[in-house]
C-alpha cells in the first residue's frame, strides 16, 4: 500500500532527528516555563488535544476560499472579496492550530515524532503559500494568487492524511486507557466492505 510505504520512508530519515530534537527541547522549555499556555495547547480544558479542533478552521476557510475562486473566475468584486477573506480567516486559524500542534509534537518520539515533523514542516509551506496567494491578490496578481492558495489547498489535504495517520496509526493525542475502553465504545469496522452477489 502507497501510504505505508511513504509513512516507512518517513520514519527511515534519520536526518529529520537532528533537526526535531533542538527544537523539540526548545519548545518543551518555553512551555515549562509557561504551564498556563501548556494547558491551554494541550487542551487539558477540552478533555482532548486543541489542535484536531482548530484545524477546522482553516480546512474550512480554505474549502470557502476555493469555492468562491471557481465562483469568481467570470467576475464579481463581492465575491473576490469573499475569497480573500476566508483565505485570511483560514491563514489565521492555521497559525492558531499550529501553536497546538507544536505543543503536542513536542511530546512525540521516534517515528511518531518524524512524521510530525513532516506534518509540520507541509503546514508551514501551506501557510506561506497562502500567505503569497494574499499578498499577490493584494496587489492585484489574482490569477497567481489562485493558483497559490490552490497549491495550498491540495497539499493541505496530503498533510492532513499524515495528520490522521500521527492519531490513528500512532496515536498521538490518544490517551492510554483508550484501547481499554474500545470494545464498549465502537461497533467493529469491517476490513473491506462486503459486496452481494450479482
Amino acid at each position: 500500500m502507497i501510504g505505508s510505504a511513504v509513512l516507512g520512508e518517513i520514519e527511515q530519515q534519520d536526518w529529520i532527528d537532528r533537526v526535531a530534537d533542538p527544537l523539540q527541547r526548545g519548545i518543551r522549555s518555553v512551555l515549562r516555563r509557561a504551564p498556563t499556555v501548556a494547558k491551554v495547547l494541550h487542551g487539558k480544558f477540552l478533555g482532548h488535544p486543541l489542535h484536531p479542533v482548530l484545524v477546522t478552521i482553516p480546512i474550512g476557510a480554505w474549502s470557502c476560499a476555493l469555492v468562491l475562486d471557481l465562483a469568481g473566475i467570470g467576475g464579481g468584486r463581492k465575491v473576490h472579496r469573499g475569497a480573500d477573506a476566508t483565505a485570511a480567516i483560514g491563514l489565521a486559524g492555521a497559525v492558531a492550530a499550529a501553536a497546538a500542534g507544536l505543543a503536542d509534537w513536542s511530546t512525540t518520539l521516534g517515528s511518531a515524532k518524524r512524521i510530525g515533523f513532516v506534518h509540520g514542516a507541509m503546514n508551514m509551506a501551506i501557510a506561506g503559500l497562502y500567505g503569497a496567494s494574499l499578498a499577490s491578490r493584494a496587489v492585484g496578481l489574482r490569477s497567481l494568487g489562485i493558483a497559490l492558495s490552490t497549491t495550498g489547498f491540495g497539499l493541505a489535504g496530503a498533510s492532513g492524511w499524515l495528520g490522521g495517520e500521527l492519531i490513528y496509526r500512532y496515536g498521538v493525542g490518544v490517551s492510554n486507557d483508550a484501547c481499554e475502553r474500545k470494545p464498549e465504545t465502537q461497533v467493529p469496522v469491517p476490513e473491506a466492505p462486503i459486496a452481494e452477489p450479482a
